[in-house]
């Protein structure tokens, strides 16, 4: 039996294309979702990939611990099953910033509550939407939240043989991590299938090169950087008047999210630039 560790997919060469493929997916699903939670918890989280495994579905389980925070999804149309497992501490600390917390103290594991269980899905639909996005380029399936269990042995696995991805979160100072367990059949083939031909690479011909490097350098897109400040009830924003001032309370030297066109996502901070503030870019998707 292989353990955990580098995914081959049935090739001798671990690093071969299927597995860059699934890197570079899981890498995009990393980055969308650390804007998309970004912007629902209103806190800068940082998503990141971890290790990509293989491992046999009762190693998996055996190694869960208890109390668990277990989700089972349908992948619509196929037949698969996916699992996805949060670090109990992680659920916690997101749920605290969901509820307008600071995310920073996290209490002992516990088995969740039904309101808990409740709230948490509404970050899964954050999650599962950037997932569904990032797996477009080899399969297309919508998620439906089964089943939810605290309990490792409670739970049905989808599928003998999985595709384990791991994957770290930040925000503040804390750390936590969540994993998607996934049949290896879903990657098996649909993997392969994505795999590019072979194709003869041919040079540009100069003058196209220079005609739409042109046409590139007048294009326009739209810059907007997002103070992710306090959060008003509507009755308070009806309640303003002319000279009332709002604080947002947000240090300089915090990190503010840029977005391009209103997607792509970029990290910098406020500087000074003469009379002018300007936003300075340190950290490219």
């Amino acid at each position: 039996m292989q353990k955990a560790g580098l995914l081959d997919l049935g090739r001798k060469d671990a690093s071969g294309p299927e597995l860059r493929l699934l890197r570079s997916v899981h890498e995009a699903f990393a980055r969308a979702l650390t804007a998309g939670l970004s912007t629902f918890l209103q806190a800068e989280i940082v998503a990141s990939l971890g290790e990509i495994g293989f491992v046999e579905a009762a190693e998996f389980q055996d190694a869960l611990p208890s109390p668990s925070c277990l989700i089972g999804l349908k992948l619509h149309p196929r037949q698969e099953r996916m699992i996805l497992q949060f670090d109990l501490p992680t659920v916690l600390g997101l749920l605290e910033l969901l509820l307008g917390g600071t995310g920073g103290s996290v209490p002992a594991s516990r088995e969740l509550t039904e309101i808990e269980w409740s709230l948490l899905e509404e970050v899964v639909r954050v999650l599962v939407r950037a997932l569904g996005e990032a797996w477009q380029s080899f399969v297309t399936v919508e998620f439906e939240v089964e089943s939810q269990a605290s309990d490792p042995a409670s739970l049905a696995f989808p599928d003998p043989a999985l595709v384990r991805v791991g994957f770290a979160l930040q925000w503040g100072q804390q750390t936590g991590g969540f994993e998607i367990a996934v049949p290896r059949v879903l990657f098996g083939a649909t993997v392969r299938a994505a795999e590019p031909p072979e194709v003869k690479i041919v040079e540009p011909d100069p003058a196209d090169f220079e005609r739409n490097l042109d046409l590139l350098e007048k294009a326009q897109v739209e810059l907007e950087v997002r103070l992710q400040g306090p959060t008003l009830a509507v009755t308070e924003i009806l309640a303003l008047k002319a000279g009332q001032i709002i604080t947002f309370d947000y240090s300089l030297r915090k990190s503010l999210h840029g977005f391009v066109n209103g997607d792509l996502a970029i990290m910098g901070h406020i500087v000074s630039a003469g009379r002018k503030r300007a936003f300075q870019v340190e950290q490219l998707p």
